[in-house]
């Protein structure tokens, strides 16, 4: 069921790990999902209010500091729908 609302194909960018200088190292793929640009006051993961600029809901694990379309994850959650698939909602910056 929910697989039917993901119509939308966005680059997800998990980090895997850092580089010898300290820098961020990311695998890459494509995801299908459901990418809604506006803006909302949210809760960070450090207990921060921010300004949310997009919402995206998928199927695929995603966590806080991935890059969606090089837009930075800064909290998520997740649903489990009616047919027992697990979702994400992730909010962008």
């Amino acid at each position: 069921m929910l697989r039917d609302y993901l119509g939308q194909t966005c680059t997800l960018k998990s980090k895997i790990g850092s580089n010898v200088y300290n820098e961020a190292v990311y695998e890459e793929k494509e995801i299908l999902c459901r990418l809604v640009d506006k803006y909302k006051v949210i809760t960070n993961s450090k207990g921060d209010e921010v300004v949310s600029s997009g919402v995206i809901q998928c199927v695929e694990h995603i966590k806080a500091g991935d890059l969606i379309n090089n837009r930075n994850v800064i909290s998520v959650s997740y649903m489990t729908s009616l047919d027992g698939i697990i979702g994400y909602r992730g909010y962008l910056v």
